[in-house]
């Protein structure tokens, strides 16, 4: 039988807390609720009336911590809600939100709490799809291609062009992609980067 609600213990601090989490698979609902202590991340599985169903207690200090970063990524459910993937020492587990914004908050929050580390958010417009600024350089080069063959001069003709790369965020874990050198801004986070 499960306890009704968790108590936090004497030397335990909430940091936050959010209703209407899926986990559990593709039959899950937006019933549960997580909460973020200094010392746990708490899953209250509830039932479609709200009952209380079980409680899981996961110890933050049983996250991957790699880079200096938490091993938290951010993903879609099933059902294209966005999710975030949290590595334990010894597993994983996965949380979905109804918001992106909600997602990200829970990273950086984990983040911030396992590593110590701070994190800025920006609010800038963001890409619609991560790695388009690849694919419309790579676009652009093809088209500077043909017209060097047919003898037309290119507006960007440098002898030499900095590499294009694609790698993960390293605050979400997201792909992001540029030019070697160049500061993107991750298109799920808002985490500026160098490439």
């Amino acid at each position: 039988m499960a306890k009704a609600e968790y108590k936090l213990s004497p030397n335990e601090a909430m940091i936050m807390k959010q209703e209407r989490v899926i986990h559990g698979g593709v039959m899950a609902n937006f019933t549960d609720e997580l909460l973020l202590t200094n010392l746990n991340l708490v899953l209250i599985e509830k039932g479609t009336f709200g009952n209380v169903k079980n409680i899981q207690v996961f110890p933050v200090n049983q996250i991957k911590v790699f880079n200096n970063q938490a091993q938290i990524m951010m993903s879609k459910t099933r059902g294209g809600y966005p999710q975030i993937e949290v590595y334990f020492v010894n597993g994983q587990e996965n949380f979905g939100f109804e918001s992106k914004k909600d997602a990200t908050n829970w990273i950086i929050n984990i983040n911030q709490l396992v590593t110590g580390g701070e994190v800025q958010i920006n609010t800038s417009a963001k890409t619609a799809i991560p790695g388009t600024e690849m694919i419309v350089d790579a676009l652009g080069g093809t088209v500077d291609a043909f017209k060097g063959a047919f003898g037309f001069k290119s507006k960007n003709s440098s002898t030499e062009s900095p590499e294009k790369i694609a790698k993960k965020c390293s605050s979400c874990g997201a792909m992001i992609s540029g030019k070697t050198g160049q500061i993107v801004r991750c298109s799920y986070c808002d985490a500026d980067q160098q490439l």
